[in-house]
């Protein structure tokens, strides 16, 4: 085989593997967007609109779909440290320069409203602790193409 075949050859593998991997995702938009015409969400929550969407396969057919409402980008600019004695003091700019990169790795680490996106497992779907209807939980069953399971999160 001549080095321009085996370029052809290799060209042509790499691009297979493109398409496969765009197939998957296109597969993966098309039952996020499959379970959000029909999804019923429960008394208490925000229009489905408010919610970033993450999803996982739980195993093979079952989908687990964590809906959260995103922090807020409004910001309370205000920052105390509270005293042993109960007083308290204004935070120094240490204190906020820390804030500010905690605030920021939180807002890197979550979706925007209204956006849908796929994590390779269930283990790693974003998740709040308590938060009522800030966070919706799912499952959804890709054979019978229905939501099996839907509620809001608990409160503490």
């Amino acid at each position: 085989m001549d080095r321009m075949m085996k370029r052809l050859l290799i060209s042509a593998c790499l691009l297979g593997l493109a398409s496969c991997d765009r197939a998957g995702l296109d597969r993966q938009t098309m039952l996020a967007a499959q379970i959000e015409k029909q999804v019923k969400l429960p008394e208490g929550a925000a229009k489905l609109a408010d919610y970033d969407r993450n999803y996982a396969f739980k195993e093979p057919g079952i989908v687990t779909g964590i809906y959260l409402i995103p922090i807020g980008a409004e910001r309370d600019e205000g920052c105390e440290v509270m005293l042993a004695n109960m007083a308290s003091r204004p935070c120094s700019a240490q204190e906020m320069a820390g804030i500010s990169d905690m605030q920021r790795a939180i807002d890197d680490g979550q979706a925007k409203a209204g956006e849908s996106r796929w994590f390779a497992s269930e283990k790693e779907l974003p998740y709040i602790n308590d938060g009522g209807c800030s966070q919706v939980s799912l499952e959804y069953d890709v054979q019978q193409k229905r939501v099996v399971t839907i509620g809001c999160n608990g409160e503490a």
